[in-house]
């Protein structure tokens, strides 16, 4: 990962996570020198990060994701474009969802396309380069994506406002268990 976002030139803001003291070992996976040459450009935050918080923030371009649930609902939600990288079970058709259905990300890697992998798999340090690099370049189709995330977080932002479908289904829902609650069945 970090001989990657070297690669890319571009800038990053990594967070890696865990406890303060597992986040102090990324220090035995940073190549020798790697924080001088990526300087100002990147930023390492070991340890809790606010990940809603920074997806939210303007300068953010894409998010370099396992495509968890949750971690794709906050991206879409917030207007940001995903680099995918699956590690396990569902993230797999997470990722499918994300890149082929909605057209908000792309595939950092086509090399590891199993959840049953037997062996270890390193990811090559050129193709997190050439992703970043080429999903941040004006004209590319991260340009494209970004488009598509900014529509989908104004389809995300105007479901939960007041009217909104999110709000109504939500009102709805507290509504038929309070009737439930006070022994009143609703009826189709």
């Amino acid at each position: 990962m970090a001989a990657g976002l070297e690669a890319s030139g571009k800038a990053f803001l990594w967070a890696v996570r865990g406890t303060t003291e597992d986040a102090a070992k990324t220090e035995e996976w940073v190549p020798e020198g790697w924080e001088e040459r990526v300087g100002e450009r990147g930023l390492v935050v070991r340890g809790w990060a606010p990940q809603v918080a920074i997806l939210e923030h303007k300068a953010v371009g894409a998010f370099l994701t396992h495509c968890g649930w949750n971690s794709v609902l906050e991206a879409a939600a917030a207007g940001v474009p995903m680099l995918t990288w699956p590690l396990v079970f569902e993230q797999f058709i997470n990722e499918r969802l994300v890149v082929e259905v909605m057209g908000v990300g792309k595939r950092v890697w086509d090399g590891f396309r199993s959840t049953l992998a037997e062996e270890k798999v390193v990811v090559p340090e050129e193709a997190i380069g050439r992703a970043v690099y080429g999903f941040m370049e004006p004209g590319s189709e991260g340009e494209r994506a970004r488009r598509r995330a900014r529509e989908y977080a104004a389809m995300a932002s105007a479901a939960v406002v007041e009217g909104g479908s999110a709000h109504r289904d939500l009102g709805g829902l507290v509504n038929e268990l309070m009737a439930m609650k006070n022994g009143r069945q609703k009826t189709a």
